[in-house]
């Protein structure tokens, strides 16, 4: 294959990757950004460095925080995959499909990241092992290859963690048989082999390694949840590790027989082709979730304050939890459209609104961002700081950080906001503001920042404890603390409409004149209606005229829904209205 034709293939890797992930999952990148915090002190180095696979793992933090900006995070993905599709093309005896196998562990190593749990330490790690593996291809001596290896498999093992590693040994030793190299190979080769399995308890009882035995293997941590094995880096490494052995089998005479010496195209270079893309794309059918980067995105411009981003890439036809539900409607809530617009989008009940606490990242990190808008600031606090320590890969969180330096400042915490703020500052996306927030403080100009200004003016005056089942109470409560904070007022209606409790929503009902003079929001219009029209039908006679249209709208609604509950009107022509979440969810 000429030099032309192998470039085709690699120039591809780098395009695809690069724009897939820069324009078209570039959220799911931004997700992983938020829940660490990398930080260029020599401590945070040092300590990395300093347990398997310490180097990958750094180098993997390090990339990650440009994720902030998908079209920057992307370029190193593309790199990263690039290369490995470069190294694996250069190793010796891959033959006429070496460009095949590379095409294919190139774009299933970039597959990793797929999975929003997974990290970039995983592409890393491999990228590392293709590196060493070329490397040592590169040394002309069997006998110094065999002298050499046991020391470069573990040094392998402490630099990019046990996958690299075992690749790296399983490569040499399948070569040896497939090539029938000098006899010190095999015998330094099944030295190797023990290497690696030794390496994760020499690290713990020599080095004081504190991790069990399948992250001590591992090193670097490849997802979030640490607790799992990594089945696609694993299967991976697996290919690489009986890369000589592949190569055998393909450029045996099997394929060739089936050739057509007239023909241009060759069964026999045809059907690799036809393989690499199908496990390629059967991987990334299996592993792709555009319905999580649509939620991830969702998130993200929720965490930015773009609130009007957040409600359009809201959208019915996709599925969504309670974490993304309760970030569409704080978007609406932050627009002042939570009462006309919270049921064009799928509602899924009270917990849509302010979800339960759970013991994760995520749920914490939605109440925190839910209670800081509220202006329960020690809520929000407690919130972040529960994020920050739920992290499954037990790192701290960027995010959750800066969360808790904001809520500290508006408490007027300084002290204990500076903590937070040195932490940002040896960042490099969130320096800047960290130090503008420190000069703030140094200079007691904190009241010049409207935010904080108008978030201490809610908080309450009397202490009480956070109670999960009396939400409506807590947000009565904010309500009352100051009456000015329309947000409170507005999801205190929304959680009573949604737990569909229509005498309390009436009964606090009259307090948003201050906020909607006559006309107020469709829902709550919607719920006051079908209120007095089941209680007091006299009522209805001094409606306005806009009353009396949305009234003649419950008439026909009613009609259809008495004559049949699942007629497909009632979606189609009602399905944004309150009257079709009461009787149909």
């Amino acid at each position: 294959m000429s030099k032309l034709s192998k470039s085709i293939p690699c120039i591809a890797v780098a395009i695809a990757v690069y724009a897939f992930y820069a324009f078209a999952y570039g959220a799911t990148l931004q997700y992983g950004e938020q829940y660490q915090l990398f930080q260029s002190t020599t401590g945070y180095f040092l300590g990395l460095l300093t347990r398997p696979g310490g180097l990958a793992m750094y180098s993997g933090r390090f990339l990650t925080q440009f994720f902030i900006a998908p079209q920057i995070g992307a370029i190193f993905i593309s790199i990263l995959s690039t290369g490995v599709f470069a190294c694996v093309l250069r190793l010796p005896n891959s033959g006429r499909y070496s460009c095949q196998i590379a095409f294919l562990v190139a774009l299933l190593s970039a597959c990793i990241l797929l999975n929003r749990q997974m990290l970039l330490n995983g592409l890393v790690s491999i990228s590392i092992g293709c590196l060493i593996l070329l490397s040592i291809n590169s040394i002309k001596s069997d006998k110094l290859v065999a002298a050499l290896l046991p020391v470069i498999v573990f040094a392998t093992y402490w630099i990019a963690g046990g996958i690299p590693a075992a690749f790296v040994v399983g490569y040499v030793l399948c070569d040896f048989f497939m090539t029938k190299k000098d006899k010190s190979l095999l015998v330094s080769s099944l030295l190797s082999v023990l290497v690696v399995v030794a390496s994760p308890f020499v690290a713990r009882q020599l080095f004081g390694v504190q991790l069990n035995a399948t992250r001590a293997f591992l090193g670097a941590d490849y997802s979030r949840y640490v607790i799992f094995l990594p089945k696609l880096p694993i299967a991976i490494g697996s290919l690489l590790a009986f890369l000589p052995i592949v190569n055998k089998l393909l450029n045996s005479k099997v394929l060739q027989k089936s050739d057509n010496p007239s023909s241009r195209f060759s069964v026999s270079s045809v059907i690799p082709w036809v393989l690499a893309v199908f496990v390629v794309i059967a991987v990334f059918a299996s592993n792709v979730d555009f319905n999580t980067n649509r939620n991830c995105a969702i998130e993200y411009n929720v965490r930015t304050q773009n609130w009007k981003k957040a409600t359009e890439l809201a959208d019915n036809k996709y599925q969504t939890d309670n974490i993304t539900t309760s970030y569409i409607n704080l978007a609406l809530a932050k627009t002042n459209r939570l009462g006309d617009k919270m049921f064009s989008f799928k509602q899924i009940g009270a917990l849509g609104l302010i979800p339960d606490f759970e013991t994760d990242s995520d749920v914490s990190m939605a109440l925190s961002e839910i209670y800081y808008h509220l202006g329960g600031i020690n809520f929000a606090e407690r919130f972040a700081f529960e994020a920050a320590k739920a992290n499954p890969d037990y790192q701290e969180s960027v995010r959750a950080v800066k969360r808790l330096a904001e809520t500290n400042i508006i408490k007027k915490n300084y002290p204990l906001a500076r903590k937070y703020l040195a932490m940002l500052e040896n960042t490099a996306f969130y320096a800047k503001w960290a130090q503008k927030c420190r000069r703030a403080i140094d200079s007691n100009r904190t009241d010049e920042n409207a935010e904080w200004t108008r978030l201490r003016s809610f908080q309450n005056d009397n202490d009480y404890f956070y109670a999960e089942k009396e939400k409506d109470a807590m947000l009565l409560d904010k309500f009352s603390t100051n009456q000015n904070n329309r947000q409170a007022f507005e999801y205190l209606m929304a959680f009573y409409l949604l737990n569909k409790d229509i005498e309390h929503f009436m009964q606090y009902a009259e307090f948003g004149g201050r906020f909607y003079s006559i006309t107020y929001p469709r829902a709550f219009r919607e719920a006051a209606i079908f209120h007095l029209r089941m209680t007091n039908p006299e009522a209805v006679k001094d409606f306005g005229t806009a009353d009396r249209l949305m009234l003649d709208q419950f008439y026909e609604f009613g009609k259809i829904y008495n004559t049949n509950h699942h007629d497909s009107r009632l979606a189609a022509r009602f399905g944004d209205t309150y009257w079709f979440y009461l009787f149909n969810e």
